[in-house]
C-alpha cells in the first residue's frame, strides 16, 4: 500500500480509499471504473492515483470486451427560463 504525501492543496491527511474513477473523452463520460485505488484528502477530497493504476485503467479501456456491465443513462438539457 502506497503512502501519500499531505494534500498539495489544503494541506489535509490523504488515506487511500477505493473509489469510482469517471473517464472522459474530451467533454464526454465513456467509463466509469469502479473499486480503482486512491489517495483521497480527508479534508478537501482531492485524489491523487499513482501512475501504475493510471496505467492499468488506460489499458483495460482499449480493451472494451474486458467490461462487465454496460448501463444506459439518461441525459437532459438544462434550459434556462
Amino acid at each position: 500500500m502506497h503512502a501519500f504525501d499531505d494534500c498539495s492543496y489544503c494541506g489535509g491527511r490523504v488515506t487511500m480509499r477505493r473509489v469510482q474513477k469517471p473517464c472522459w473523452w474530451g467533454n464526454r463520460l465513456i467509463a466509469l471504473v469502479d473499486k480503482v485505488p486512491t489517495g483521497v484528502c480527508e479534508q478537501c477530497g482531492e485524489r491523487y492515483y499513482e501512475a501504475q493504476v493510471l496505467k492499468n485503467i488506460e489499458d483495460l479501456l482499449k480493451h472494451k470486451k474486458l467490461f462487465k456491465t454496460q448501463i444506459r443513462v439518461p441525459l437532459a438539457q438544462y434550459a434556462k427560463a
